[in-house]
């Protein structure tokens, strides 16, 4: 069975966004080879890969390759005032937890995908 959890769910929503956006802003006689974006460490990249290379299918970006880098999230704890960069490993559901006492915190800024850089050639 698949699970199409929250975590699925909210990396597909991202990747269609992106993808729309492409798609209305990048002109027609531009064949797009690679974007290349930032994202969060609450989105997989395995995810939004997956989501891209399925949600592109019959568009101008079918055949290009989505390329993921991790966009830092710093932090400061709340309770104990640890600072430290946020990774997947720090996730539990909607929550951001503080590696060094267990405070959760709500997912907010650095939350997000950011595009680098889009490679394209002439048609």
């Amino acid at each position: 069975m698949l699970d199409f959890g929250w975590s699925a769910v909210h990396d597909y929503h991202a990747v269609k966004a992106l993808v729309e956006r492409l798609t209305s802003e990048l002109e027609d006689r531009e064949r797009i080879t690679e974007v290349r974006i930032r994202a969060a460490a609450t989105y997989s990249p395995e995810a939004l890969e997956q989501a891209y290379e399925m949600l592109t299918q019959g568009t101008r970006l079918d055949g290009s390759r989505l390329v993921v880098e991790d966009l830092p999230d710093e932090r400061e704890c709340s309770a104990c005032g640890h600072s430290w960069t946020v990774t997947r490993d720090d996730l539990v559901g909607h929550l951001v937890v503080c590696p060094s006492c267990g405070t959760p915190s709500a997912i907010e800024g650095g939350s997000g995908i950011a595009v680098v850089g889009v490679t394209a050639t002439e048609r």
